[in-house]
């Protein structure tokens, strides 16, 4: 599996003013256009995106076809926009630069900053809440990160489950270390694709149309979330196993394997499986019990070291392991994302399995368990 790459800021290319300025659009309906290069498959995932955030601030923001306006927004997957100045209106057309792989969150973004909304981490008072390691963030993106001092959209308080959060390992150089990272251990950083409960009040109150809704659209229906920074949530060690999953923090304790830092918080917990006094042993961790019908199954997994082995993902019904997928080897001193959809027609336990090798230097870590019912969201 490949790491995610986040290109929501990355994405957004907007040509025209440059003054510091936000300008939100009148009324706040937003003419758009697309040029001939983005295809359907893109257009129907944009144009949903559009629905969700009208619909979730309560027609306070419409999107509409582009007639005759002057100031519109154009989509476009044509190579060569440079220039990012302030989001929000821009005199004339502004194009917004999309990639082919754009997930729902990365379009969430881009909508939301078109509107003129900053990420949540550049706010004025950001170093309160997050720590950004500029030592590691490649010089072409560290404008992304850069403080705005515009408040247009600061009528919240600081959330760390804004839409608008890069994940903590955003334009990295050393893709082990994080480059966002909570400033309190307990706080995360977690997956989302739709507006936040604060995102919704922000966009409201910034284009005048009160804060509250009780339309917010949430597309993680049923979702169960664990980033183990308190403790193994409904999930537990399997018994019968050889050895058990640890929650740990920081550099395992054998060096060339393990992670540096969790996932969702670059400060936080993780669950380890450690290869030290373990080799050629397993590790297995077990959901609840799912009823039956669809659902996806997302998490984030580091197997890195000479020796890493095998990590599993299993189905166990009446006391039997089904293989589902399984990833073999050593993957690179980084996380990685495993995201697939499962049918089950029975009620079932979903086994993460963790196989080290025959030397210390096979550390096997998984964090931030999402299920959720229905096919995957991308």
């Amino acid at each position: 599996m490949n790491s995610i790459v986040f290109l929501a800021a990355l994405a957004v290319v907007f040509v025209q003013r440059s003054e510091c300025a936000i300008k939100t659009w009148p009324n706040g309906i937003v003419p758009v256009a697309f040029d001939d290069s983005v295809d359907g498959f893109a257009k129907e995932k944009l144009l949903a995106s559009m629905n969700e955030i009208q619909i979730s601030t309560d027609n306070c923001i419409q999107f509409v076809p582009r007639e005759a306006e002057t100031d519109y927004v154009e989509f476009s997957t044509v190579n060569g926009l440079t220039e990012i100045p302030v989001p929000g209106v821009n005199s004339g057309k502004q194009f917004v630069k999309i990639a082919d792989n754009l997930e729902k969150a990365d379009m969430m973004q881009l909508l939301v900053y078109s509107l003129g909304m900053y990420n949540t981490f550049r706010r004025p008072d950001r170093d309160s809440f997050v720590n950004v390691m500029y030592d590691n963030i490649k010089d072409e993106y560290k404008q992304y990160f850069a403080i705005s001092n515009d408040t247009t959209f600061v009528q919240s308080r600081f959330d760390f489950d804004s839409i608008t959060f890069f994940y903590p390992y955003a334009y990295a150089k050393d893709a082990s270390k994080p480059t966002l990272t909570a400033k309190y251990e307990g706080e995360a950083i977690p997956w989302k694709v739709s507006l936040s409960i604060s995102d919704v009040h922000n966009l409201k109150r910034g284009y005048g149309c009160g804060g509250e809704t009780n339309n917010r659209m949430d597309l993680l229906k049923g979702l169960s979330y664990c980033n183990f920074e308190n403790d193994l949530c409904t999930y537990q060690n399997d018994p019968t196993a050889d050895f058990e999953f640890q929650r740990r923090r920081g550099p395992t304790p054998t060096t060339m394997t393990g992670p540096n830092s969790d996932y969702s918080s670059g400060i936080g917990y993780y669950l380890l499986a450690e290869a030290r006094t373990n080799n050629m042993e397993n590790a297995r961790l077990l959901s609840q019990s799912i009823a039956a019908g669809e659902y996806c199954v997302r998490f984030y997994y580091h197997m890195f070291g000479d020796n890493v082995r095998k990590l599993r993902i299993m189905a166990r019904n009446n006391g039997n392991d089904v293989l589902l997928e399984e990833m073999e080897g050593n993957q690179g001193n980084e996380w990685h994302r495993y995201t697939n959809a499962f049918t089950f027609t029975q009620p079932t336990v979903l086994v993460v399995e963790a196989i080290v090798g025959r030397s210390d230097t096979g550390d096997i870590a998984i964090d931030d368990i999402y299920i959720y019912n229905g096919k995957c969201i991308v």
